[in-house]
Order: structure tokens, then sequence, then C-alpha cells
């Protein structure tokens, strides 16, 4: 799986999801907040954990990220809702290795300024 930050102003941040021929982009209103909510719950799955999430809210809904670790093996999955009328839609899934995909949004993070000093 690989995850890559396109934009990232205080107001929105963008990120690229792919694995394998799959690719769906999420984004974050409030960067601080995003992030602090997707590292926050990257934090209760590294440090063993079996599941965490956060939400991620928007003008016109809402992203639901969703971590369930099994071992070594932590599955993402992310959902889409523009209210109660319409549910949840699917939006993104796939799996990979705990610490190469924390340190991987680890990395983004940094690499754009966004985590904390």
């Amino acid at each position: 799986m690989n995850v890559e930050i396109e934009s990232a102003t205080p107001q929105q941040l963008v990120i690229r999801l792919r694995e394998g021929t799959v690719e769906t982009t999420i984004t974050g209103w409030h960067t601080s907040r995003a992030v602090t909510a997707l590292m926050s719950a990257l934090e209760v799955v590294s440090a063993g954990e079996g599941y965490a999430e956060c939400f991620w809210p928007e003008p016109t809904g809402q992203y639901w990220w969703m971590f369930n670790r099994e071992g070594q093996r932590l599955e993402v999955v992310v959902l889409w809702s523009r209210g109660a009328v319409t549910g949840w839609q699917h939006v993104f899934r796939a799996a990979d290795e705990v610490d190469y995909l924390v340190g991987r949004v680890r990395d983004e993070m940094t690499a754009h300024d966004l985590l904390p000093k």
C-alpha cells in the first residue's frame, strides 16, 4: 500500500492511497485536526491494539478511517458518507505490514512539515 500527500494547506489535507491499480484520494478538512486524528489512530495500532478509527469531517460529509491489526498485518478501510440517508460508501481497502505503513504515513507527514516538532 502506498500513501502520498498530494497537498496540504491549513484548511485541507489531500492524501492519495494506492494498492496495485486501485487508487483513491481522501481529503481532510482542517489539516491539523485531520493529522492529529490519523496519527492518534495509528499510534493506537502501533502500540499493539487490534482496532482504531478516526473521522475526517468535510463540509459535505465525512470520511471514516478504520484500522484493524492482526499480528504484523494492518488492514486499512476508508468509507465516505454524505449523511444518514445515503449511508456509508466503500472508498478504499488494503493491508500491509504495520511498521511499514505507519512509517510511510509518518514520512509523508514529516516531509510536508505536518507533525509537531
